[in-house]
């Protein structure tokens, strides 16, 4: 006992003597703060950041002083000039840098407040993030930028750096003026939503300890404003176990638990340990003492251990204050027994916060392996017992059996880490022999080979003959060796195979052995319609399972080690032994969505959409309200963005009426589209009548986009293409199809970042009902779209052609339209404001439209096609009646022309300028086509402004019909107008050839060449116009003014007849068929027939065409036979002059009775106070319409007759 006192200190001496750690403090709950002194943290030498693959970076800052432009951290490569990760700041931005290009995000930090920046990056998913505050900034890299972090760089905080001469020189001017806390580097990348919960742990490449930096006599301050609390923590450190060797019996877990147990309190409970072997030092290795002196007194052994223990404090605290304490704690040596003594190195304490804890088997959880080969160790052939050994071990065991081999190195090889440890293999195999299934034979032999050491073989790839190329995984299962293990895979795979049938070779130079690290599967909260489960983090290939939320069996999930990645991932949970707790819209009404629980809500709603054969309004608006917030709130991967896709396909599939959500549904997958991640340039989902393109389109190199729906498969699936240029003209066959110009670059976003063009097809026409309209959508639709820009007032306009529903008749009229948010009270419509018909066929329509949004083409249902025969009726009724109506117009003409005493009267007068008018209109309609088919311009320019001065005279003199009716029997006295019938032809022939003389001086092209579409209802060469506009403008405006004009005085003289009727009971006796004649009379010569034509739509339209083409092509007829042959003075003039005989009517004088003073004096109507009342009394009513005349007729002069 006196001599192992006497040798211990000596030991423990040479121990600490002989350490090779540098003392690690931790900065927990510490900041630097950059406006004290102008000194510099740089990372240390010492810290080796390998080439990562991914990475996120964290660090809090708190800007105290206003700069322009300021450097937060700045890394690069050896050598390099460029930032190879970095982040600073210019004005209100942040400036984020990855491999040498900079982005810039709009996010100001404001002072005096800390801040939490992260930069995070993966070469798997090209993904840069800039995460402020929880607020992600998401920029996509392209396929050409590195894969690798650089490696070993240099790293400065508050200050960028550059090289001169191969020396590091710092750059002043952009110092960051404030304080900066928590520095770390992560391996991984990771979300958000990870990094907030990571906001306690320390890193894995780089942490926030005084051993990762040199700061160069600046120190860091306390703040307790940093205070950060966490529950888990890993201890690395040196122990030593000094005992004496008579008592070599006690096992050395046994030790280090009870001393843990003995110095941590209650609140600090031990997870797990693992202690690997140093080496040893016995009394016979001490100076000064020789052999014989030292064999004479009792041996002292101390054997030193790498220890890691995995602890919880309950409940959680401050790490600063927690990793002091443990500290404290872990510094005195303990005595376990009287000759035995533990105790750690000081300065080889190394305490850092964790996410999770390992997985551990047993509790309490001990992993702990017993010290290698001892001085007592007994292996025959072997000396030493120091690692040395091991190596000769392993060199004189190469040729001894497999199980030998793995006995072996199992009892040497420790693992400093605790877990499992996993590596990729790539070989070259060859064989030969009796050989049916090469594969199968690989696969056996590998597995059956590696797995007798403990060993088990992952996703095996095997490639090629005879040379098989193979790639695969192993998992060595713990207690390992990293180094060792390496080797034994080595020593195994090229040891071969050979028996009596085959050989099995691989050449010592092919074969390529990597360690990986998978990480963990994370936590994760999982909600689904089984209810809510919590799965703990797990190590790769391992399976963890949940008791139902609902029910008495169990959930199981496994943790698997991806393939491609390398990479732990979690696959879907099996919860087909769960009750569901989600079953209705109801229950998912209730739920919030997050980000961590997006994809659940959308497994939800497709596993409810699967049970549904119809929707509710109610159902409807849950449905999308959630679909809405998934693409507002969660991280959209290429999976859920289909997965979405696939949802709304099936709601436009399922739902009769889509009018009231229509809106709500474009917005879904335009914002979808926005944040869709993927990697590369482009990325496309397609689903039963849905189609997206997403494109990043490469600016430097831009010459515009063209999307094509080539055609659509049985269940409605659209196969697309794009092409990264601009054209007018479609393949021949395209359903849909829209190309950019060029010009769109132009509306592209500033940030640096590249920007997002999305095209849309959708193959549902009821999802874009617009019920304020008569126009019905003959195509599918197509939509374009840049983000964060709205395209508008484009100078080379988009091109866009789509192929019709049902092929378009040669009447049909179509319309190129967008669809507009904002009509019919938000819910939207159709709209064609910018958009022009390029070409129409029958079986597609090309339009160029001025700004992006989403497109189709509609046709007018209005316009019902009239059948052939119907047509060909129709064609002959207008033909025959015009020509019937001129000749009667000429006959009424002459008749009036020829006998002076039929035109002494104003309403005779204003007879034969509308007689005259429409005679012209009629005759010019006869020979319309035969003009036109000379296919000359100017001569149809001049035939189309003859037609339509012709119609709008005769409808003026209509009107100004209705107003000599008005003066003379309503406003009877006291009206008197000089040169009345010069005024009135001033009006009636002036009008008219001024509008037609405006729309030639503005543009004369207006007139020309156009398809038939009214009456003839065929394409033949009509001349007219060409300009709907201007149709609109000065043909149809101005005939409903004249329309209601002639319809208000219809109805003011219909009541002033009935006055004078009721006035004067005794008229009433000419009965029904007299005021049918008055009736029939004033509608022709105020021409309302013409009102038919405004409502010839529908399934009415056929019917009403034909009373519209009867009546209206024998206008001229009715009026000979209202006003010539059914009027008794007229009769009286052609027996008179025309007759001869017995039918021939002598003269008599009482036509100076009929001659208005108006004529007889001043030459204007006069109706003065002193006439008789019987001018417009009912007896001049009945004497007038029992001849046959018109009711302008008995207004003054019939009563005389």
């Amino acid at each position: 006992m006196i001599t192992f006192k006497k040798y211990l200190p000596v030991t423990i001496y040479m121990w600490m003597y002989g350490s090779s750690f540098i003392y690690a403090e931790s900065l927990w709950g510490t900041k630097k703060a950059f406006t004290i002194r102008s000194c510099i943290w740089q990372l240390n030498e010492n810290v080796i950041i390998p080439p990562l693959e991914e990475l996120s970076v964290c660090v809090n800052l708190m800007r105290v002083l206003t700069t322009s432009e300021w450097t937060a951290f700045d890394y690069k490569g050896p050598g390099q000039q460029h930032v190879e990760l970095g982040l600073a700041g210019n004005g209100g931005n942040l400036k984020a840098s990855i491999f040498g290009k900079e982005w810039t995000v709009a996010y100001d930090l404001a002072k005096n407040n800390w801040h939490v920046v992260c930069l995070t990056w993966s070469s798997h998913t090209r993904l840069f993030q800039v995460i402020v505050n929880n607020r992600s900034f998401e920029f996509p890299l392209n396929e050409t930028s590195p894969r690798y972090l650089a490696a070993n760089g240099t790293l400065s905080l508050g200050v960028s750096h550059s090289f001169v001469g191969g020396n590091i020189v710092f750059e002043t001017g952009k110092n960051f003026l404030g304080d900066m806390s928590l520095f770390r580097i992560w391996k991984e990348q990771m979300s958000a939503l990870q990094l907030a919960e990571f906001r306690c742990v320390d890193g894995n490449i780089v942490t926030w300890r005084t051993q990762d930096w040199d700061y160069q006599k600046c120190p860091s301050l306390p703040d307790n404003s940093l205070k950060c609390e966490s529950s888990k923590y890993k201890i690395q450190m040196h122990l030593s176990i000094t005992q004496n060797t008579n008592n070599d019996n006690t096992d050395s877990q046994e030790m280090v638990l009870s001393w843990l147990k003995y110095i941590f309190h209650p609140k600090i409970m031990v997870h797990s340990v693992s202690l690997s072997s140093k080496s040893l030092q016995t009394g016979a290795d001490l100076t000064g003492e020789n052999m014989e002196a030292v064999q004479e007194k009792p041996r002292i052994k101390t054997q030193w251990f790498d220890c890691v223990v995995f602890v919880r404090v309950i409940p959680e605290e401050d790490v600063s204050i927690t990793v002091s304490t443990i500290k404290t704690l872990l510094i005195p040596s303990y005595s376990y027994s009287a000759d035995i003594v533990l105790m750690t190195n000081p300065v080889s304490i190394n305490i850092l916060s964790v996410a999770v804890l390992p997985n551990v088997t047993s509790s309490p959880a001990v992993s702990t392996i017993s010290p290698v080969f001892s001085q007592t160790t007994n292996i025959p052939g072997i000396g030493s017992t120091n690692i040395t050994t091991v190596v000769t071990l392993m060199s004189s065991l190469r040729t001894q059996a497999m199980d030998k081999i793995c006995l072996i190195s199992s009892s040497f090889t420790l693992n400093k880490e605790f877990g499992d440890i996993f590596y990729r293999v790539n070989l070259n195999i060859t064989m030969s022999g009796s050989i049916t299934d090469p594969k199968h034979t690989i696969e056996q032999w590998l597995q059956e080979t590696l797995q007798r050491c403990r060993m088990d073989v992952w996703n095996i790839v095997i490639k090629g003959a005879p040379k098989y190329k193979t790639t695969f995984q192993v998992q060595a299962l713990a207690p390992v060796n990293e180094t060792a293990t390496e080797r034994l895979i080595f020593e195994l795979l090229t040891q071969g195979y050979i028996n009596a049938s085959i050989a099995i070779s691989v050449p010592t130079d092919e074969v390529n052995i990597t360690q990986i690290d998978p990480g963990l599967c994370p936590e994760e909260a999982m909600l689904t319609v089984y209810g809510m489960y919590m799965w703990p983090s797990m190590t790769a290939q391992s399976q963890y399972e949940l008791t139902c939320v609902k029910g008495n069996e169990s959930a199981t999930r496994f943790c698997k080690l991806n393939e491609a990645t390398d990479k732990a991932i979690w696959e879907a949970p099996d919860m087909s032994k769960c009750l569901k707790t989600v079953s209705d819209f109801g229950d998912l009404e209730n739920i919030t969505v997050t980000p961590g629980n997006s994809e659940y809500i959308v497994d939800m709603i497709e596993d409810l959409l699967n049970e549904q054969t119809g929707l509710s309004n109610a159902q409807l608006d849950i449905m999308l309200e959630k679909l809405s917030e998934v693409t507002e709130v969660g991280t959209l991967t290429p999976d859920l963005s289909s997965s979405i896709t696939n949802i709304v396909s099936e709601i436009c599939h399922i739902t009769t009426n889509l009018t009231q959500v229509t809106n709500k549904i474009l917005s879904i997958t335009d914002l979808m589209g926005d944040r869709t991640v993927f990697a590369g340039d482009a990325h496309n989902m397609t689903a039963p009548s849905l189609a997206l393109q997403l494109i990043n389109p490469d600016t430097s190199q831009f010459h515009g986009l063209t999307f094509e729906v080539s055609s659509v498969q049985n269940d409605g699936t659209p196969e697309i293409f794009y092409d990264e240029n601009f054209t007018e003209n479609p393949d021949t066959g395209t359903v849909a199809f829209i190309s950019l110009p060029p010009t769109i670059e132009n509306f592209f976003p500033n940030s640096g970042a590249r920007p997002r063009v999305q095209f849309h097809f959708y193959g549902k026409e009821k999802l874009f009902e617009d019920t304020s309209s008569n126009l019905t959508l003959n195509s599918y639709v197509v939509s374009a779209s840049v983000t964060n820009a709205t395209v508008s007032e484009l100078e080379i306009p988009v091109m866009v052609t789509l192929r019709h529903l049902q092929n378009k008749e040669d009447w049909d009229i179509v319309k190129c339209v967008y669809w507009d948010f904002n009509k019919n009270d938000k819910k939207g419509g159709w709209n064609d404001r910018g958009c022009e018909i390029v070409n129409s066929n029958a079986t597609q329509t090309s339009c160029s439209c001025d700004h992006l949004t989403h497109f189709g083409v509609l046709l007018d249902i209005s316009k019902t096609p009239i059948n052939p025969k119907d047509e060909w009726v129709l064609t002959i009724i207008s033909y025959v009646g015009c020509g019937i109506s001129s000749i009667f117009l000429g006959v009424t003409l002459l008749t009036y022309l020829a006998f002076e005493k039929l035109r002494r009267d104003y309403p005779s007068k204003i007879l034969i300028n509308l007689c005259m008018a429409l005679l012209g209109l009629n005759m010019l309609f006869l020979v319309n086509s035969w003009f036109a088919s000379f296919n000359s311009n100017a001569l149809c320019i001049t035939v189309a402004a003859f037609q339509h001065y012709f119609f709008l005279a005769t409808f003026t003199w209509m009107g100004l019909g209705a107003i000599n009716m008005y003066l003379a029997l309503v406003k009877v006295f006291n009206s008197y107008v000089p040169s009345y019938i010069l005024k009135f032809c001033a009006v009636g022939w002036g009008i008219p050839l001024s509008v037609v003389i405006l729309v030639l001086a503005i543009d004369f092209n207006s007139y020309g060449t156009s398809l038939s579409t009214d009456l003839l209802q065929e394409s033949t060469a009509f001349c007219w116009f060409k300009n709907d506009v201007t149709f609109y403008v000065t043909v149809v405006s101005f005939a409903i003014l004249i329309m209601v004009c002639n319809i208000i005085v219809f109805v003011v003289v219909l009541v002033q007849i009935h006055k004078m009727r009721v006035n004067k009971p005794s008229s009433s006796r000419k009965g029904f068929l007299h005021d049918l004649r008055v009736v029939a009379s004033l509608t022709f010569l105020l021409g309302l027939t013409w009102i038919l034509v405004f409502f010839g739509w529908g399934p009415a339209k056929t019917p009403l065409m034909y009373l519209f083409s009867i009546l209206n092509s024998l206008q001229g007829f009715f009026i000979f036979l209202f006003y010539c042959l059914m009027k008794d003075n007229v009769r009286k003039q052609w027996r008179m002059h025309l007759c001869c005989g017995r039918f021939r009517e002598s003269e008599y004088s009482d036509w100076s009775r009929s001659v208005p003073k108006g004529d007889k004096g001043k030459g204007g109507l006069q109706v003065s106070s002193s006439m008789k009342s019987e001018i417009t009394s009912e007896r001049k009513i009945s004497d007038t319409s029992n001849t046959g005349t018109s009711n302008d007729d008995f207004l003054k002069q019939e009563s005389k007759q």
